[in-house]
C-alpha cells in the first residue's frame, strides 16, 4: 500500500455505507486534502463504466474529493472488457469485510 496514486490510476475507496458493491474511482488529481475522483459504477460481476449524475436535465460525470485514508486498494487494473479480475475480486471482498468488521 505505500505506492502513490497518480492521475486517471483507479482505486478502490471504502465507504461503510455501500456494502454491497465495492466504490471504485478513477483519480483526476491530488488536492491539499487528498484526491479528487470521478465515480465507476459497475459491480463485482459486470462492466465498469463512468458514473453519472442529474445536474437539472444534465447528465454530468460524477465527482467528489476523498481523503487519501479512505483509498483500502490502489492501482486497480479491469480486463480488456472493464471488469475485474477474479484475484481481485476476492481480495476486495476480503478487504472489505475486515474494514466492516473493524469499523463496527
Amino acid at each position: 500500500m505505500g505506492e502513490s496514486v497518480s492521475a486517471l490510476d483507479i482505486v478502490a475507496i471504502h465507504r461503510p455505507r455501500y456494502r454491497e458493491r465495492p466504490q471504485l474511482a478513477r483519480v483526476i488529481q491530488r488536492t491539499a486534502d487528498g484526491y479528487s475522483v470521478q465515480w465507476l459504477s459497475g459491480s463485482y460481476s459486470s462492466s465498469w463504466t463512468e458514473a453519472r449524475r442529474r445536474d437539472g436535465r444534465k447528465l454530468v460525470p460524477w465527482m467528489e474529493n476523498i481523503r487519501e485514508s479512505d483509498i483500502v486498494y490502489k492501482k486497480i487494473s479491469l480486463t480488456s472488457g472493464n471488469k475485474l479480475t477474479h484475484k481481485l475480486t476476492h481480495t476486495l471482498r476480503s478487504i472489505y469485510t475486515h474494514r466492516d468488521r473493524t469499523s463496527s
